[in-house]
């Protein structure tokens, strides 16, 4: 073999080798970046929580009764919640978007007919259900509870799987549960006496 031919018999396997530990390089940094934005979602998810189980402790404050209380949690929780279940908007077909702007503009005026209890809402993770009807695993569970002097509030997402309940188990197995809790004096008697 002359110089020139092993010359480049090195060369080939030096490229091969370059492609072999770049593309090893990239698969680490895609799973850490990929893990860095589940984390991400999980921190979103945990700040919704807070704020609902705070407007939750609000609402009991100031003296809505429990069946306000509840929605004012839900909608509060609704960033972190999944997608609309019931009413179904939009029936997306093959290779479509299951969102779209109209959906958003119809969930805005859904969400205050809920409020003031005019329509029904759902989301995936209120009661644990999807559009199509199967069980998910993360539930929003709620609880206030009020004395003569403070309301505490407890709002919590079991097995928390936001954004997609496939990925969970690449990065936080069976999930997070995320609990927010809040505390705020209890001032109802002050606005509501005769």
């Amino acid at each position: 073999m002359n110089p020139h031919q092993a010359g480049r018999a090195v060369r080939r396997k030096s490229r091969g080798a370059a492609m072999t530990e770049t593309l090893l390089a990239m698969f680490v940094l895609f799973l850490v970046l990929f893990g860095m934005l589940h984390v991400f979602y999980f921190f979103a998810g945990q700040f919704f929580t807070d704020y609902a189980a705070l407007r939750g402790a609000r609402s009991r404050a100031v003296g809505f009764a429990d069946y306000l209380v509840q929605r004012e949690i839900r909608v509060n929780a609704i960033g972190g919640s999944g997608p609309l279940v019931m009413p179904k908007l939009h029936s997306a077909g093959e290779g479509q978007s299951e969102y779209d702007t109209t959906q958003f503009i119809m969930e805005k005026t859904l969400i205050q007919r809920y409020m003031v209890g005019a329509t029904w809402l759902e989301y995936e993770y209120w009661f644990g259900n999807t559009a199509s009807g199967k069980k998910t695993s993360t539930v929003l569970r709620s609880a206030v509870n009020h004395s003569d002097y403070a309301v505490r509030a407890q709002t919590e997402f079991t097995n928390y799987a936001f954004p997609e309940a496939n990925t969970r188990w690449l990065f936080f197995g069976k999930g997070i549960d995320l609990k927010g809790s809040a505390a705020l004096g209890d001032h109802a008697q002050v606005y509501l006496e005769n």
